[in-house]
C-alpha cells in the first residue's frame, strides 16, 4: 500500500489510521480513506476529532479520564493505491475531503 497526504503536522496521522484501517480493520483502500479521523501532536493537549470518530458515551469517558477534544471539519486528505493480495490487481482511492485528486491503478 502507497499512501501520502498534504497537511504539515498532521500528515503521519493521517496516513497512518488509513494504514492501520485496512491492516488492522480490513477494509479496503477507499473505506480506510472515507473513515473518520483523529490528530494529536502532544501540544496542544488536545485530540482533534472528525464527526463520527467516537461514539458519544466514549468520548464523554475519555473526557472523564481527562482527554479534551476538538471537533474539526476534516483533517488531511489522503490518496492512495494498494496491491490486492489476492488479486494483484491495483485499486486506487481518493480522499473526498478534496475531492480534485485522483489515486489510480494500472
Amino acid at each position: 500500500m502507497l499512501t501520502g497526504s498534504p497537511g504539515s503536522a498532521t500528515i503521519i496521522s493521517t496516513t497512518m489510521e488509513s494504514i492501520v484501517n485496512v491492516i488492522d480493520f480490513g477494509m479496503n483502500p477507499q473505506q480506510s480513506i472515507d473513515a473518520p479521523r483523529m490528530h494529536h501532536q502532544w501540544y496542544p493537549e488536545v485530540v482533534y476529532a472528525e464527526a463520527g470518530l467516537l461514539a458519544p458515551q466514549s468520548q464523554k469517558t475519555l473526557e472523564a479520564m481527562g482527554h479534551t477534544f476538538k471537533a474539526v471539519g476534516a483533517i488531511g486528505a489522503d490518496e492512495a493505491i494498494m496491491i490486492d493480495p489476492k488479486t494483484g490487481l491495483l485499486e486506487g482511492a481518493n480522499d473526498p475531503r478534496r475531492p480534485a485528486g485522483k489515486a489510480a491503478g494500472y
